[in-house]
């Protein structure tokens, strides 16, 4: 017993001389969709701040808080010999936790689950030139509405530039439904982040 408290506390010992607190801002692209047949990836953006805290030289955790411009477009559809042009946009403020395993020097990669609340989404299609939009149709008591709460696991990898600069590619499957109905889609996005930085 002595000897396992003896390697416990010399392991912590040692990432605490080692351990390093940073944080900073980081922005970029998402490719989205929603799960299922007739969903189509659409362009959106990530905006928000993250926190890096280096365990040892192999092992950190990097909490983050970003917007995420999220959604789909959709097939077009027939309708009485018109085309339907269609696409579903969503807001979501993301709450990552992630484990960042580093091979080798900046290389690293890393996984962890993802928390995330809608803030808003619309739902919008466009037939002979005329838009008509989910928040149009709401006080009728028609259009669906994104659950607030999405969970998600993040798989990704990047790299940490001795001069600050980050970069990260990363893909989150949903886990949750988009929707209260049954039959309900998952999210899922494509993830290309810049960032930067400052150690604490």
């Amino acid at each position: 017993m002595r000897k396992i408290l003896l390697v416990v506390a010399t392991v912590m010992c040692m990432g605490g001389a080692f351990a390093q607190l940073s944080m900073g801002p980081k922005l970029g692209l998402n490719v989205s969709s929603l799960t299922g047949d007739g969903s189509n990836f659409r362009a959106g953006m990530n905006v928000g701040i993250f926190a890096n805290y280096r365990i040892n030289k192999l092992l950190a955790i990097q909490p983050e808080f970003y917007y995420s411009m999220q959604g789909a477009g959709f097939d077009d559809i027939s309708v009485l010999t018109k085309t339907l042009e269609s696409n579903y946009t969503s807001h979501y403020l993301n709450i990552p936790v992630l484990l960042k395993i580093y091979p080798w020097a900046g290389l690293n990669v890393h996984f962890g689950p993802q928390f995330g609340f809608c803030v808003d989404d619309e739902y919008k299609a466009k037939l002979a030139g005329k838009e008509i939009s989910s928040k149009d149709l709401e006080p009728y008591g028609y259009g669906y509405k994104a659950k607030t709460f999405d969970f998600s696991l993040a798989l990704g990898v990047g790299y940490e530039f001795d001069f600050g600069m980050t970069i990260d590619a990363r893909y989150n499957f949903g886990l949750s439904n988009v929707y209260d109905e049954e039959g309900s889609p998952n999210n899922t996005m494509f993830m290309l982040s810049l960032g930067y930085k400052f150690d604490l």
